[in-house]
């Protein structure tokens, strides 16, 4: 009986947490190109609105969680790409980031709901803001760089900017190829600083 009991406690760290479910709900419903209101979100975690609330009473408030986490998952997607030039992200130089950046843009799988901050009308000013907060803290160009290399920065990042944006769209498939040929360009751009 004691032994049944300790293993409940195992179980039920395992179990993810109603919010993280109706999150999980939330962002499946946007991937499939629905609109999200609380209502939708609700009923695509099985779960009533009052409930829904209770974790996230506005849709502002659920739409900022469900940013939240997908840019969670992008920091570790990009840290991972830095890891793997045999640098800490910490460490890492704004150069080292940015080319991070454009190689998870390419390879990292994306959906439609990756596109969270434009999910919105009324809500785009405050989730963007909320991104670009997010985007300077992985891609800061510290203070003193020369401004040829800070255009050549831009340059790589809107390259990465507009990779990722396309296949999270919808636009783009799977494209290692082009993505290879995206990241020698980039480094070329980069020169010596790559």
């Amino acid at each position: 009986m004691a032994a049944r009991r300790a293993e409940a406690p195992a179980r039920a760290a395992h179990r993810p947490s109603a919010r993280e479910q109706m999150l999980d709900a939330a962002e499946a419903h946007l991937g499939a190109g629905g609109t999200l209101t609380l209502d939708s979100a609700a009923r695509a975690a099985e779960v009533t609105k009052p409930g829904l609330m209770y974790h996230f009473a506005t849709k502002e408030l659920l739409l900022t969680a469900i940013l939240d986490r997908i840019t969670a998952r992008y920091e570790q997607g990009v840290a991972h790409a830095v890891a793997e030039t045999g640098v800490d992200f910490a460490e890492a130089t704004a150069a080292q980031r940015h080319l991070a950046y454009l190689d998870w843009a390419g390879t990292s799988p994306l959906s439609a709901a990756d596109l969270v901050i434009f999910a919105d009308p009324k809500l785009r000013v405050t989730l963007t803001e909320r991104w670009q907060g997010q985007m300077d803290r992985w891609l800061h160009v510290p203070a003193g760089t020369p401004t040829a290399l800070r255009a050549r920065l831009l340059a790589v990042r809107l390259m990465a900017d507009g990779l990722w944006f396309d296949r999270a769209s919808g636009l783009l498939a799977e494209l290692p190829a082009e993505a290879a040929a995206l990241r020698a360009l980039a480094e070329d751009l980069l020169g010596e600083n790559a």
